[in-house]
């Protein structure tokens, strides 16, 4: 048996999309209740899971970012501070979504200590790497902004 809706006021998105595409259909479900196809179910349920994983996976990356280990080159050339951050954020936004970027971090964190170390040792080389680094650090700013403003 239909049944009405009892939340008049509020209109999802989905909603407002399937108005474009027709009105009567819409009004009827709104009037009504959607009935929907095992087809569209299984969709809707394949959708929320790929939601929801999202969402763990964002809440893992989050957590990984919070966490500061050993001194990487990053940190030892630029300190802690915005360009590290852009940094970070650039990795988080970028890499962690691609393999490639998964393992560009991963030689990066094998490695990182090393270089580190070398980099410790040599003023001079430090200098140089700063200078690299925080280039890096302005384009990675420059590219976090233009994904966040979008």
């Amino acid at each position: 048996m239909p049944t009405k809706r009892a939340d008049r006021e509020l209109v999802s998105a989905s909603e407002l999309a399937q108005i474009g595409y027709c009105e009567r259909a819409t009004h009827f479900d709104w009037h009504h209740g959607a009935r929907r196809t095992p087809e569209q179910l299984q969709a809707q349920d394949r959708g929320n899971a790929a939601h929801q994983q999202f969402y763990r996976d964002s809440i893992a990356v989050a957590r990984a970012s919070e966490r500061k280990g050993r001194c990487f080159v990053a940190t030892l050339v630029l300190g802690e501070g915005a360009a590290t951050t852009a940094l970070r954020a650039f990795r988080d936004l970028y890499l962690r979504n691609t393999a490639g970027g998964r393992w560009l971090i991963g030689a990066y964190y094998r490695s990182g200590p090393a270089v580190c170390k070398v980099l410790s040792s040599h003023p001079r080389m430090l200098q140089a790497v700063r200078l690299a680094v925080l280039l890096a650090a302005k384009a990675a700013a420059w590219a976090v902004a233009r994904k966040l403003s979008r």
